[in-house]
């Protein structure tokens, strides 16, 4: 990290700041995606919350601020504080579920491989990607440090935030982070078959970042002895978002909450 290159005026969005919710003896960790914040799992946090879980949505490091202190940032950090936060949420719980959405799922496959977790739930994890420009991204940024990106956005309403978002993180292409988000995706690969937490994994199938292909990946190389994965239908990369966060929500509920279905099943 440079610290000179980061912008003396940096300061966390509002909706990009941590958030914690105390609860009972079971706690839940749940990890954003790249150039995400833990606003996107708000609402499933508070769900979480209301049915007693201790619930923990940590900022990842560089995200919620600005391109430049994005640019700052690798997967290190991201790991590190994802390991951090699982261990403060561990002083306070005696259990501790992990749900992981997109980059987040990659973070939360890493820490179920090594630590001792309750179950796990991954959400359009990016242990496979649409983008074919992901494997090449080492060497482009050898040339780049980000490329301008035309983005389609479809808020609709006046969020402040949102536009900072947009104009920070979604209308680039961060060269570097990607290529970090890339060895992410390889160590969890590599990592899946030590996971043997009890699995649960949603995928859409309207998803144009994460392919359905995820899912009989997954269940191929997990380590897990019982695992279930569905496909939400009429959905898109943004599980939490769109038309059917409900139904996600209440799965991801569900199954954090002792449900159990036959192992390897797709719906």
């Amino acid at each position: 990290m440079n610290l000179r290159r980061i912008p003396a005026a940096t300061r966390s969005l509002a909706t990009a700041l941590p958030r914690f919710l105390p609860g009972g003896r079971e706690g839940v960790l749940l990890l954003h995606g790249f150039t995400g914040t833990p606003r996107d799992l708000a609402g499933l946090g508070g769900r979480l919350g209301e049915g007693g879980f201790a619930v923990s949505i940590p900022r990842l490091p560089g995200h919620g601020t600005n391109g430049e202190d994005f640019l700052q940032t690798g997967w290190r950090d991201w790991l590190r504080a994802a390991v951090d936060a699982f261990s403060d949420l561990r002083a306070r719980c005696e259990t501790v579920h992990l749900v992981g959405y997109s980059m987040g799922g990659l973070l939360a496959v890493l820490l179920a491989s090594r630590f001792p977790v309750g179950r796990l739930v991954l959400l359009a994890p990016a242990l496979r990607a649409s983008n074919p420009l992901l494997p090449v991204s080492p060497f482009l940024s050898l040339l780049f440090r980000r490329v301008r990106w035309p983005v389609k956005t479809v808020q609709t309403i006046d969020d402040p935030d949102y536009e900072v978002q947009a104009r920070e993180y979604w209308r680039w292409r961060y060269v570097p982070q990607s290529a970090s988000l890339l060895r992410l995706q390889r160590m969890a690969r590599r990592a899946l078959g030590a996971v043997t937490s009890e699995t649960l994994t949603l995928a859409g199938d309207e998803d144009r970042s994460v392919p359905l292909s995820v899912i009989p990946f997954i269940a191929k190389r997990i380590g897990a002895g019982f695992v279930r994965h569905e496909v939400v239908e009429n959905a898109t990369h943004q599980l939490l978002g769109g038309a059917q966060a409900e139904r996600v929500i209440a799965a991801t509920c569900r199954w954090l909450a002792g449900s159990r279905g036959p192992r390897s099943a797709h719906t």
